[in-house]
């Protein structure tokens, strides 16, 4: 039985939407300004309200303040990022499917959930096509079309939960190492953010 939770479904996209921008490039001064915002402040207020992500929301929200006393903190945002996920070595979170799942690469799925969304990976995207922000962009294609009602809604809705468990299947471990390896909590926290709202994705 589907559970409705207190976000429409272009609420969920855009959350989706914006976590794909966080975790797939550095933040700059601009990007961690927009963080610290009067405006981010009332879109977390708007997620509070969604009791199966609250406590994520406040943890998220207590790192951001504490990057505000973080000396040279966008310089030291980015060297967490590069550390967690671009370096290879055993302390590292790696935002690559395949590094969290048995048999290796395994872009043939992501890329046929792709296809079958309309959607491919953009030429200016240096990434994989496994990377975890695909994934996430691509929920958040789904979720806006799922807001427009047609006659594919049942093949779309179809395309979000098999793009949801296949997810699942490493994103869990993904979440433990961005906590046990990112000593700051950024990351962590928008990890831990991350996993509630696609746990809540999928009850729908």
């Amino acid at each position: 039985m589907m559970k409705d939770t207190s976000l429409t479904k272009e609420q969920m996209a855009c959350v989706y939407a914006w976590l794909a921008q966080l975790f797939s490039r550095e933040r700059d001064d601009e990007s961690l300004g927009l963080l610290q915002s009067s405006e981010m402040a009332e879109w977390f207020a708007v997620l509070k309200g969604e009791p199966l992500l609250e406590a994520q929301v406040l943890l998220l929200e207590a790192k951001i303040a504490a990057l505000k006393v973080r000396e040279d903190a966008t310089l030291e945002l980015a060297a967490d990022f590069c550390s967690l996920f671009l370096m290879s070595d055993k302390h590292a979170a790696l935002p690559y499917a395949s590094a969290h799942l048995e048999g290796g690469p395994n872009y043939g799925v992501i890329k046929q959930l792709l296809s079958d969304a309309g959607m491919q990976v953009s030429d200016t995207f240096s990434e994989s096509a496994d990377h975890l922000a695909i994934f996430i962009e691509l929920l958040s294609h789904l979720h806006f079309s799922l807001a427009e009602a047609g006659p594919r809604h049942q093949q779309v809705d179809a395309l979000r939960r098999e793009t949801l468990a296949g997810l699942l299947r490493w994103l869990p471990e993904f979440t433990t190492k961005c906590c046990r390896y990112d000593d700051f909590g950024f990351y962590g926290a928008l990890s831990q953010l991350l996993l509630a709202l696609v746990r809540l994705d999928n009850q729908r």
